[in-house]
């Protein structure tokens, strides 16, 4: 039970790992030979392949005010060459305020879609991202995103200081990047595509 329980611990902790190096790797979208990028109107979008020509990574970027930045990633990564790959799903929002490390359950973080009733979910927070860490919440928070006009997100610092952070969104574009990223998703990590 405990090398279970180890080994599951282990699992969550590569995933937010390698999904938090992802984006910090990622704040100019990749443009190598390997990755084709699309536009939907103010969202950016690149889908990467491996060496075989199957898609692996797929990333969603939209900017909003002050220089803030929503990212949208599914990947499939290959953490150590003895394990399995590490297949994770998540939303994130950097911006350039130092917000600092949360713990492993994350900090509470405000969200609300077109100005409606404010949610809360427990962000991991690393220097200036705060990201979605359980890939049941990332498909909500995508649902609810793809039929939305607005998102305005509340970071908090290490002080529990809290910055607003606001993204406008065209309902058609944003819809159509939900769709692409839950079908690209399925494919990366071999499922079927992710339902709306």
């Amino acid at each position: 039970m405990l090398k279970k329980l180890s080994f599951c611990i282990h699992s969550r902790i590569a995933r937010l790992t390698a999904g938090l190096a992802s984006i910090a790797a990622l704040l100019a979208v990749p443009t190598a030979a390997d990755a084709v990028a699309n536009w939907f109107g103010s969202w950016d979008y690149v889908l990467r392949h491996d060496a075989d020509g199957q898609p692996m990574a797929a990333f969603a970027r939209l900017r909003g005010e002050g220089g803030s930045l929503l990212w949208l990633t599914c990947q499939r990564q290959v953490l150590d060459s003895e394990e399995p790959p590490v297949s994770f799903i998540t939303a994130a929002v950097a911006q350039k305020q130092y917000l600092g490390r949360s713990d492993s359950r994350g900090r509470s973080t405000v969200y609300w879609f077109d100005g409606g009733s404010p949610e809360v979910g427990h962000w991991i927070y690393r220097d200036r991202y705060g990201q979605i860490p359980e890939p049941e919440q990332v498909h909500a928070f995508i649902d609810r995103l793809a039929r939305a006009q607005s998102l305005s997100v509340e970071l908090s610092n290490y002080r529990y200081e809290t910055r607003k952070l606001e993204f406008h969104l065209n309902a058609g574009d944003t819809r159509n990047v939900a769709e692409r990223f839950r079908k690209d998703c399925g494919d990366i990590l071999r499922e079927t595509p992710l339902d709306p």
